[in-house]
């Protein structure tokens, strides 16, 4: 369990799947998610949880549940996702997927919480995380928690009929540290 200031992230829980699959699945929630707005079935979403112990055993992924600290409701998903030791980067992914809990902070500090985790348990230098430009909480999130952006990836996704851009962003370990200081 990684405990953040107002979240804590735990390994997924197969007891969970029929919630995380219905935040995927509901227009809302999956606006904005880069994996795509396509339904996801019961056997695909169990699939993702198996591949994602696989994956973790392999030191290739690490995703989290996020639960809120003050009552441990699950109200997302976050983890890093193409971890490559050799050259300590990785990137990360999130989405809060309780509507109820969304701009309340709680994406900030799981954010944080993940940043801290790869930085200092795995020894990554470099995380990065993208968005679709459109998305403007996404993109500001991003920018006040400390990512640099680093480019742009043209007509790489297609989503609501059409081909949306992607902005990219980064975090340096040295720029983690200087903001959010070394654990404690």
């Amino acid at each position: 369990m990684l405990r953040g200031s107002t979240t804590y992230l735990t390994r997924f829980d197969k007891a969970h799947i029929e919630t995380v699959r219905g935040w995927l699945n509901d227009p809302a929630v999956n606006e904005w998610l880069l994996s795509s707005q396509l339904p996801y079935s019961s056997e695909q979403e169990a699939a993702f949880f198996d591949l994602t112990e696989r994956e973790w055993s392999q030191g290739t992924a690490y995703r989290f549940e996020i639960h809120v600290a003050e009552d441990d409701r699950l109200v997302g998903i976050t983890g890093l996702d193409d971890v490559i030791l050799l050259h300590r980067r990785a990137e990360v992914g999130i989405f809060v997927g309780s509507l109820a809990h969304q701009n309340r902070g709680y994406g900030r500090d799981a954010l944080v919480t993940l940043l801290r985790f790869g930085f200092d348990n795995l020894g990554l230098h470099s995380i990065a995380i993208r968005a679709n430009t459109e998305n403007e909480r996404a993109v500001h999130l991003y920018r006040s928690i400390g990512f640099t952006e680093t480019g742009r990836e043209r007509e790489c996704a297609f989503m609501r009929g059409r081909f949306h851009d992607h902005v990219c962003f980064d975090m340096l370990a040295s720029e983690f540290h200087e903001r959010y200081g070394l654990s404690g």
